[in-house]
């Protein structure tokens, strides 16, 4: 049998971490979570797309797991006695990225997806022996970039831009085609009935055929998006899937509340799309947002919180008596007895006319592998002076031939951590460009130049196709209207923040003064960055949102009429 493509990238050590085999003792404590089945030869226990597909523990015989559709079937392992099926989407019943069918006459145990969870929550060893295999079998897969799910279109298209973002920063397997750079995609073209107008174009594990999608089309399509959440209730809502909205879900699930988490685009948030993050405690080589962030989304799966994804919040009603209220895109409405907002900041665009027809095609709010690979070999631009434009200078370097960073101030030491301010002094084809800035963009259908100006020096032409913001921060409070006190940037203000006068205004109902990241509405909290004050880190976000939870108790104790001492 020929090398599964999966494991040939994997090493020995991660190839027998990802494809363990079970002993006795360990298929014996399994007994009590599954059923015996038995599946003759040829039998299909799942294909690629189904939802909420059981993890098949095999006995006897033997389970073929393969990708892709029809004669173009690619094998990726088989599964002989004593190893299991799965992998990290199962856990938020997302659509399975393979399909297994039985090799030879086999028995196995096949444990449903309520009873993986509670293996999952009580089962300390075989816990962390199945999440180890799933998180390395869905790196593998990713280190492949290949998927049933197939992309096509072209990277001067924006839209195009925005779905394989959306895919990537989701850790989805799928398989991207440019119609300028790969051949093949001409005989999809043809063999479909396809023009450039059509693009982007996606095709389903299922075969369906998806033309300009939204990320919710294709979320919805691909089996990646959320059950329906019309009418649910939940103990907790948390809106935003950061940092901060991911440490908030991963307490409060571990501590029994039932919890829904809602993010229009992936987990991370602004953190997620950071190439590597080098100062937060307990990773002192560094790691990526992604890695750091997907972590937080897995161990928020495993404690049982619903990670919905994406879904936006379009409105939100802080007067809907014991239960708030949050209302979906699309008019889904669900209630939860306490809220966490934690949608953090986007940062600033320039102001200059024409710079929205750039996003996606020249203009980017991010810096990861995906826009690596866009300028490699070319010059770029970062604009702004804090620690995500040093990280995406010193990792854009490695890619660029070089790197100008654009800042109006007199340097970085004001607003950026003094190692990267060292990394980017060290690294030869980065220039840092003080007291200058963008004025103007050029180009048609993409980016092909801009004007920019240094003080006291005349305007500079530059052909440069690739120019990344990290200036400035709006928060996400758009889709609050006028529910919640704001500072006057928009910020949410909590606790001790919140004067007399707004609580007045607020009609705050309580005797007692909102607690220390409680909003003007009793039982809407907010944490990072979205809040008024707030330190912009990762390591705070973290803290504020598992401070939150703390907080959480309190309230709904309070509204039991429960005796409470507030820590």
């Amino acid at each position: 049998m020929t090398t599964p493509p999966i494991r040939s990238s994997l090493d020995d050590t991660r190839r027998d971490k990802a494809f363990p085999q079970l002993d006795a003792r360990q298929l014996s404590a399994l007994e009590s979570y599954g059923t015996r089945r038995r599946f003759a030869a040829g039998t299909v226990l799942f294909n690629e797309g189904d939802r909420h597909v059981g993890m098949f523990v095999v006995l006897s015989g033997s389970i073929d797991i393969t990708r892709g559709q029809g004669c173009e079937d690619e094998h990726v392992v088989t599964h002989m006695p004593g190893m299991f099926s799965g992998e990290i989407g199962m856990l938020s019943g997302r659509g399975a990225v393979a399909s297994a069918r039985a090799h030879e006459d086999s028995e196995v145990l096949v444990v449903d997806e309520t009873a993986l969870h509670r293996l999952i929550v009580s089962h300390a060893e075989l816990s962390e022996l199945i999440m180890r295999a799933y998180i390395l079998r869905r790196v593998a897969l990713l280190e492949t970039e290949k998927g049933a799910t197939t992309l096509i279109g072209s990277r001067l298209s924006s839209e195009t831009h925005h779905l394989r973002q959306f895919l990537a920063r989701n850790a989805q397997p799928h398989t991207y085609l440019d119609i300028d750079y790969d051949a093949e995609t001409k005989e999809w073209m043809t063999h479909f009935h396809l023009s450039a107008e059509d693009l982007p174009v996606v095709f389903t594990p299922s075969g369906q055929q998806l033309r300009k999608p939204t990320n919710r089309e294709l979320a919805d399509a691909i089996g990646l998006g959320p059950e329906p959440l019309e009418g649910r209730q939940f103990d907790l809502a948390v809106i935003g899937a950061g940092p901060a909205g991911l440490a908030a879900a991963v307490y409060a699930a571990s501590e029994g509340l039932s919890v829904v988490v809602l993010d229009a685009k992936a987990p991370g948030g602004q953190a997620g799309s950071s190439s590597k993050i080098e100062n937060y405690f307990g990773f002192p080589t560094g790691i990526s947002g992604q890695a750091l962030t997907g972590r937080g989304f897995v161990q928020a799966q495993k404690f049982g919180a619903e990670v919905a994804i994406p879904r936006k919040v379009a409105s939100f009603d802080c007067g809907a008596g014991k239960g708030t209220v949050a209302v979906i895109e699309g008019g889904e409405r669900l209630t939860a007895r306490a809220v966490v907002i934690a949608t953090g900041a986007k940062y600033r665009g320039l102001d200059l006319p024409n710079l929205a027809a750039f996003e996606g095609r020249g203009i980017y709010y991010g810096a990861g592998f995906m826009e690596a690979q866009l300028c490699a070999q070319q010059e770029v631009i970062i604009v702004g002076g804090g620690n995500s434009a040093g990280q995406a200078a010193v990792f854009l370097a490695a890619h660029a031939s070089h790197v100008h960073i654009l800042v109006r101030s007199n340097g970085l030491a004001a607003s950026m951590s003094d190692y990267l301010i060292q990394r980017i002094n060290a690294t030869p084809n980065i220039t840092l460009h003080t007291r200058t800035e963008v004025v103007a963009l050029h180009g048609d259908t993409s980016l092909t130049g801009v004007d920019w100006r240094p003080a006291d020096a005349p305007v500079q032409l530059r052909p440069i196709e690739h120019v990344f913001l990290f200036c400035g921060a709006k928060p996400s409070t758009e889709w609050l209207s006028d529910c919640l006190t704001l500072d006057s940037a928009g910020f949410v203000k909590t606790g001790p923040d919140l004067t007399v006068a707004e609580l007045t205004e607020a009609e705050w109902p309580l005797a007692r003064a909102p607690m220390r990241l409680e909003t003007s509405h009793p039982g809407v909290f907010a944490v990072g960055d979205v809040r008024s004050g707030s330190v912009k880190r990762v390591a705070a976000a973290v803290g504020e949102g598992s401070t939150a939870v703390q907080l959480v108790h309190l309230y709904l104790a309070e509204q039991r009429n429960e005796p409470t001492s507030q820590a």
